[in-house]
């Protein structure tokens, strides 16, 4: 009877094991599964990681932090898709930017920065995602894209926006070499940043082709 005993508590005692192997195996599938796909619940949003460019080693975007003084002014020349910013007469910094694309052109002319929004998001463009955050349907326009069954909208990240006409302003973004904006202008997100810093309400800012 004794025997029998012991060979019941062992059999309990090994299925308990291997029922937690199992919850165990199931834990690291889905923490796997989550690293994998964690990108995709911020696609789109900046390149990944979206603080990283090549600008901040190839030459293409610098700061002088040794320029001080003189009044803000920043020029965005379309053709060279390059941002510049001045001190008074003196340049400060360049870096590479992103305009609009056909039928989103970034208007030309003179502006002034008429709003500051450190963690701006767009509620036109963005993407549709589920309840968890991840992405259903990517890179829409809520005006013309019709939103899945179970998501909703997020706007997309425009860290350090800075408006300067209408809906156009300038933020953080995907930065590739080329126009792929809807009207705004795009800057990697570290020049992004500096030109925020810099750039007080009431900056002047000029477009150019």
């Amino acid at each position: 009877m004794q025997g029998s005993s012991t060979s019941l508590n062992i059999s309990v005692k090994n299925s308990a094991k291997n029922l937690f192997k199992k919850i165990a195996l199931g834990t690291s599938l889905v923490l796997a599964a989550s690293a994998i796909f964690a990108p995709v619940a911020q696609a789109g949003d900046y390149p990944y990681p979206y603080q990283q460019h090549r600008s901040m080693t190839d030459g293409s975007a610098w700061w002088r932090r040794d320029v001080i003084g003189g009044a803000p002014h920043i020029i965005i020349d379309i053709s060279e898709q390059r941002a510049y910013f001045y001190k008074g007469s003196q340049l400060a910094g360049i870096s590479p930017v992103a305009t609009g694309i056909a039928g989103y052109r970034t208007p030309t002319g003179s502006f002034r920065v008429s709003e500051k929004d450190i963690d701006h998001r767009s509620n036109l463009f963005g993407h549709y995602v589920d309840r968890a955050g991840y992405v259903r349907k990517a890179s829409v326009d809520v005006r013309r894209d019709k939103r899945p069954a179970g998501t909703v909208f997020r706007g997309a990240s425009m860290d350090f926006f800075m408006r300067i006409n209408g809906a156009v302003g300038m933020h953080a973004g995907k930065v590739t070499g080329r126009p792929e904006s809807h009207g705004c202008i795009r800057l990697p997100w570290h020049m992004a940043k500096i030109f925020y810093e810099n750039a007080p309400m009431g900056t002047k800012v000029t477009v150019r082709q």
